[in-house]
């Protein structure tokens, strides 16, 4: 395990940012003071003063990084975890870590930006980007409604001064990426690879764990066996002859592997099917794996609003929401589980490939698609009230369209209705606010873009976001995704969207 000297780790508080004059930060719904000449404490008496960092200061006692932290001489960011951070971990892990010294010391580095003073608005002028800590491995900053992130830890308290530096408190502890050149080190892990469920991104109660390096010489499949939580996955391995591929020693692979309980999600009958039909399992196994590549989770968290190529050759899309990662809507729950031959990421439903589109001149157009599904009968309606049918008939043109149901319709109440079909000029506004011209926006693209404004028809905006692993269109949750027609893709909303 590599020691950083002459870096370091912090400690903060949350206490010192009580009573803001106005000029301060707000993140995560906390204001604090910006960062003040005439702070009276270095950052070891800033932490130790607001008696919330307990573990914290145990670590840099433990590892002697509270000296490095008091150095007058010198400058650093901190971004620091509290004790209900730390707490996430497991008494034993902390007990553990306490007990060895090198490996809390990268730990602790890896929270800590040296002889740099970066305040929040600069951290989020860095958004989308990475730095390196102290450590020399890289920090992902990212921002998720309007909620500023450090990897999967959300910023809580911002912009807490010191006399050397600044500190931004953290909810979760920060974890390196895995070495996978030092598997079965001593890290602090259970022996048998499983971990107890600490992860940079948080834990995982289904026994996988997560942030630690497989047992030497064990490979993907021997790590997944010994967890004891992918019985399901590995009997579809099985079935699919792939048992042997993700054997093998001279290969690498990243895997996101679903666990018992994400498959259960499918039904028992799904499973039977698919155990039944190799092929299609086996297209849908190898969307779980990223071949020739050991993808840890800071690189993939980096990867978010991106799309990535699995082994299959379709395309997942990568997002963060509220600090969890995300492949197209399922949530990562574990990282960085290492074997000989990879890492596993565990996730928390499978992952469906994009459904074969039909040919062309298979499917109906958009309008026909929307009067042959049966429940779009108010927008087909407004559609005929607005003449819009007919554009959204047009072959020749593409469009994505967010599609409210008759459910969704309902909810404003007849006599709006009534009032909209009697406006058509209002009513075409809204209309093209849930249109997309001159695309074709599959799921995956849309959960890349989250997080970011698409301008529509009407030329507004609307919001797209991930909330739990959904997909959001302003405040309107998608509930069906890529209908597809001759002339573009519907998906389907629980609400009408308002123009701006």
């Amino acid at each position: 395990m590599k020691i950083v000297r002459h870096a370091l780790f912090l400690a903060l508080t949350a206490v010192t940012v009580a009573a803001c004059d106005g000029d301060g930060v707000v993140v995560g719904g906390n204001q604090a003071p910006a960062i003040n000449p005439d702070a009276t404490g270095n950052l070891v008496q800033t932490a130790v003063d607001a008696g919330t960092f307990n573990t914290l200061a145990a670590a840099l006692s433990a590892t002697g990084l509270d000296a490095v932290l008091t150095d007058e001489t010198r400058i650093f960011t901190v971004f620091a975890p509290n004790d209900a951070a730390f707490a996430e971990l497991g008494q034993e892990t902390i007990d553990a870590l306490l007990a060895d010294p090198d490996t809390l010391t990268d730990i602790l580095l890896y929270h800590v930006l040296a002889d740099q003073n970066v305040d929040s608005a600069t951290a989020i002028s860095l958004a989308g980007g990475s730095v390196d800590a102290a450590n020399t491995d890289p920090l992902q900053i990212s921002l998720s409604d309007s909620k500023l992130f450090i990897n999967a830890a959300e910023v809580v308290v911002a912009d807490v001064a010191a006399t050397n530096g600044t500190i931004h408190v953290i909810n979760k502890v920060l974890l390196p990426p895995t070495d996978t050149s030092e598997q079965g080190s001593d890290d602090g892990s259970d022996s048998d690879g499983s971990g107890d469920g600490a992860t940079g991104g948080g834990s995982t109660d289904d026994g996988t764990g997560g942030g630690t390096a497989g047992e030497a010489g064990k490979n993907l499949i021997e790590v997944a066996l010994e967890a004891g939580s992918f019985n399901t996955l590995a009997a579809a391995l099985e079935a699919t002859d792939l048992v042997a591929v993700l054997a093998d020693e001279n290969a690498e692979f990243t895997v996101f592997a679903p666990t018992d309980e994400a498959f259960n999600k499918l039904g028992q009958s799904t499973i039977d099917a698919l155990l039944a039909d190799p092929d299609t399992l086996r297209d849908i196994l190898l969307y779980h794996v990223v071949a020739d590549q050991v993808v840890d989770s800071t690189t993939a968290i980096s990867l978010a609003g991106s799309s990535v190529t699995m082994a299959n050759d379709d395309t997942v899309a990568v997002s963060l929401s509220e600090g969890q990662l995300l492949l197209n809507e399922s949530v990562v729950t574990a990282t960085d589980i290492a074997a000989s031959n990879g890492v596993i990421h565990v996730l928390d439903s499978v992952l469906i490939p994009p459904a074969d589109v039909p040919p062309v001149e298979n499917l109906h157009n958009i309008y026909d698609t929307a009067i042959a599904a049966g429940n779009f009968n108010t927008l087909v309606a407004a559609l005929q009230a607005t003449g819009l049918d007919s554009a959204l008939a047009d072959g020749s043109e593409t469009y994505t369209v967010f599609a409210p149901t008759d459910e969704a319709f309902a909810v404003l109440g007849q006599h709006a209705i009534d009032d909209l079909l009697a406006d058509p000029d209002t009513l075409s506004n809204i209309l093209l606010y849930h249109v997309i011209g001159g695309a074709a926006v599959d799921a995956a693209t849309a959960v890349g873009l989250a997080g970011t404004h698409v301008m529509m028809a009407n030329g507004d905006n609307v919001s797209l976001s991930l909330k739990h692993g959904n997909l959001f269109i302003n405040d309107a949750q998608v509930i069906v995704t890529d209908v597809n027609a001759s002339n573009g893709i519907i998906h389907v909303i629980d609400a009408v969207l308002a123009p701006h």
